[in-house]
């Protein structure tokens, strides 16, 4: 949204042009951004927008946008300021199937299933509220070590692994944000991959799964645990660095259900290697077999559980090795997508009924500047012929993501809300919604983020064997 404040123009009639320039937008934007959040709670006077201002009102907060806005060069508020946005879409917009049509322009930024849900009972909305953008990052540890990389310390060989000075694999020599600006897909994708789960310990404590129907019924609902940990170049908790006993593994994940009784202790473990050669070491307890299964990667493309829209190879919205002899990566463009903002910490922006199945009302939405590209399927065999992923420019993170089956139809999408914490930078999850656009189905995670637990966190839970007894 272009525009000359009076500030602006003062400072601009007082101090050098070149500084002006450069410096002002950017610095206002900066200044502006907790103030309108604050403003705006104000204005819709709803407990829960007070809540995520008061959260970001801090000194804490402050400091470190500042160091990261400082080293981008830019914030999500100087992005959209620099951006040709129609005027009618700020915050305080609730978009409703009443005012739909007077805005032509809104297909560019909100994508079709939320604009189809103003007119749908499957999965309905009221309305969607535009709130204020905010500023994301990540943790200092991990913009400190982004800073000592310099300048071009990665390339990507021929089966897209990333690449050191030396020649070795930077997964596992390095640590830090490869391709802050990157050219193309195969940068982008691993700009993403470095995001990882916005932490280097995960923990839901618990995580409750729902497959609802398309009349916004409970069809099979599941709680369980999850964990993820970081193993290769961590920076920001111990152990530092890569985690002895898991010698070429980037990073691991595993599940616990709890309940309902029949599926009572499944566990399921995968842990991901470096080498593009190396297959996950993906292994599943069956209690009612009472044996363990080693899987292929072929079964990550297998739901979790019965009902359930998410596969093991969503756990984080894309988790598909990356191999660039199986997969095309292309950067399809850069702009602006209206998606969930990351709340958690305060409010579900969705706001779920209590059978996490139905939408209650008006659902909250922030404007964010993202890249776009596409991962291609060149195997022929793959469940989806592409994933098209909008990527945040400051989080590094999913904002939105459509995949298409064999036909090139929509099959899923991928829509989330984090559970960033505003003063450290890191991140887990609140709530996620994948629909399934063929059957009109549909899954609902909601996430009780454990920042208290997580911090005991041990590798006996990455060790199906152990972690099968802990049911």
């Amino acid at each position: 949204m272009k525009r000359l404040s009076l500030k602006s123009f003062l400072i601009g009639a007082t101090a050098l042009m070149a500084v002006a320039t450069a410096a002002t937008p950017v610095a206002n934007a900066q200044e502006d951004y907790i103030e309108r959040w604050k403003a705006f709670a104000k204005e819709t006077g709803l407990p829960e927008h007070k809540a995520w201002a008061d959260m970001l009102d801090n000194d804490e907060t402050r400091k470190l946008e500042k160091e990261w806005k400082d080293f981008r060069g830019y914030t999500a508020s100087s992005l959209i300021e620099d951006a040709d946005i129609p005027g009618e879409l700020k915050p305080g917009l609730i978009i409703t199937k009443d005012n739909l049509a007077s805005m032509p322009w809104l297909s560019d930024y909100l994508p079709k299933f939320w604009i189809d849900r103003l007119n749908s009972e499957w999965m309905g909305v009221k309305g969607i509220r535009i709130v204020p953008t905010n500023h994301y990052y990540m943790q200092k540890a991990l913009l400190d070590a982004t800073k000592k990389l310099g300048k071009d310390p990665f390339t990507i060989n021929e089966k897209g692994e990333l690449v050191d000075r030396d020649g070795k694999n930077g997964v596992l020599t390095k640590s830090g944000l490869p391709f802050l600006t990157p050219k193309n897909g195969d940068e982008l994708n691993w700009l993403f991959n470095a995001h990882g789960v916005g932490t280097e310990d995960l923990w839901f404590n618990p995580v409750l799964m729902t497959g609802c129907s398309s009349s916004n019924k409970v069809e099979r609902s599941y709680t369980g645990n999850i964990w993820w940990r970081k193993m290769a170049g961590r920076v920001g908790k111990t152990p530092l660095g890569n985690v002895p006993g898991y010698e070429g593994v980037t990073e691991a994940g595993s599940l616990l259900l709890t309940s309902p009784r029949d599926v009572r202790g499944l566990a399921g473990v995968r842990l991901r290697y470096a080498d593009a050669d190396k297959d996950d070491n993906f292994r599943i307890f069956i209690p009612t077999l009472r044996r363990t299964r080693t899987l292929t990667g072929t079964n990550g493309q297998d739901p979790i559980a019965p009902s359930l829209e998410l596969t093991w190879d969503e756990w984080r919205s894309q988790w598909t090795k990356t191999d660039k002899r199986k997969f095309k990566y292309t950067m399809v463009k850069e702009g602006f997508v209206l998606a969930a903002p990351e709340v958690g910490a305060a409010y579900d922006p969705y706001r779920p009924d209590e059978a996490h199945c139905a939408l209650t009302g008006i659902v909250d939405m922030e404007l964010r500047p993202v890249w776009v590209y596409d991962i291609d399927d060149l195997t022929n065999s793959y469940q989806y012929s592409k994933k098209r992923i909008w990527v945040d420019k400051e989080l590094y993170y999913t904002q939105w993501m459509e995949m298409y089956d064999r036909r090139g139809n929509l099959w899923r999408t991928w829509d989330d809300s984090r559970w960033w914490q505003p003063t450290t930078g890191r991140a887990m999850w609140r709530s996620l919604i994948i629909p399934n656009l063929i059957s009109q189905r549909h899954t609902i995670l909601s996430m009780s983020s454990d920042w208290e637990k997580v911090d005991q966190m041990d590798n006996s839970l990455f060790d199906v064997d152990k972690l099968r007894d802990k049911r």
